[in-house]
């Protein structure tokens, strides 16, 4: 069989070559919609870049989250020697990544290292210290106090672990706290033959506490005066000891008429000065062994206050205005 001219064999590879041209024309032109495609609908998507948080301050973080318009996520909390406390420790998705706006961006924050400098607790109140402690991830140990005159009743003296110590987080502190300086000790003084109404100002001038008041009659004495007191003269008492009373009076309610009317009451009347503004009245009843209050409100200028007061066993009436002793009187 007799071979082909070579004019139809180069125009067959002529036609054979415009086709694989047009064949790849065709791809490139694909591949170049594809990605001007693609590229379209990932700028149509409002994409950002997601920023690098580890390290930072998790304030900086929301801030910065926020302000591309992403959402945060705090995936959990853990101890960690190099990042500091309420620092980024890791994130996901990791920096670089390009995602869609309102997507969620997770982190995880770090509380600090494990062991800590054990905190200054010295001069601090008790609450103050509770509050420190826990702030630092410890709590509250043994309480022990003493009498201090240095440091203000209730503040911390001294603390274990000592201030500057490493420590692991858990561990209790326990603490010495002040019960302020001691209490002054002085003699007590000799009331005889105080009127009633002196011998309760001196004792409240003293800080001590008035206790019972009791009735007797001793002949030779001075009447409606102080004729024994418990602590004795001399005594060594201190603020706030209470001291009991003995005043002679001519009549003791040892006859038999006032021992048949033990039920009977008596009228006490009080009425408040003229003036211009309110005032705290308060009005006390004591009997022996017993201190009642009566009465204890703002009374205005002017008025007056009425109570029914029991006759038996002699009680003594203490009228206090604004915290002062103005009147005293026997039943």
């Amino acid at each position: 069989m007799p071979s082909p001219p070579a004019s139809s064999l180069n125009r067959l590879a002529r036609k054979a070559l415009r086709v694989s041209l047009l064949v790849a024309l065709f791809m490139a032109m694909a591949g170049i919609g594809a990605y001007v495609a693609l590229t379209l609908i990932i700028k149509g998507e409002d994409t950002v870049v997601v920023p690098d948080l580890v390290g930072k301050d998790v304030l900086y973080g929301l801030q910065i989250l926020s302000d591309l318009g992403l959402n945060t996520r705090v995936k959990g909390t853990a101890y960690h020697d190099q990042v500091p406390k309420n620092h980024v420790i890791d994130q996901d998705p990791d920096a670089g990544a390009a995602i869609k706006r309102g997507r969620d961006v997770k982190i995880r924050v770090s509380r600090g290292p494990e062991t800590i400098f054990m905190p200054n607790l010295a001069g601090l109140s008790l609450q103050q210290s509770r509050i420190l402690l826990t702030e630092n991830g410890l709590c509250l140990g043994v309480l022990s106090g003493m009498i201090s005159p240095r440091f203000d009743a209730g503040q911390v003296m001294a603390q274990y672990p000592s201030p500057g110590a490493i420590v692991s987080r858990h561990i209790c502190a326990d603490l010495l706290i002040s019960r302020g300086p001691s209490s002054p000790v002085f003699p007590m003084v000799d009331l005889s033959g105080f009127v009633l109404e002196s011998a309760i100002r001196r004792l409240e001038q003293m800080q001590l506490a008035v206790g019972s008041i009791q009735i007797v009659r001793r002949v030779g004495a001075p009447l409606e005066t102080v004729v024994d007191q418990t602590p004795t003269a001399g005594y060594r008492v201190t603020p706030g000891n209470r001291v009991d009373l003995t005043v002679n009076r001519s009549n003791t309610g040892s006859h038999a008429d006032d021992a048949e009317n033990t039920d009977q009451v008596g009228l006490f009347r009080f009425s408040l000065e003229y003036g211009f503004l309110k005032k705290r009245v308060q009005v006390k009843m004591n009997l022996p062994q017993l201190s009642l209050s009566l009465f204890d409100d703002f009374l205005a200028p002017g008025q007056e206050i009425w109570l029914l007061v029991p006759k038996s066993g002699n009680p003594t009436i203490l009228v206090y205005v604004d915290g002062q002793l103005v009147e005293t009187r026997m039943m």
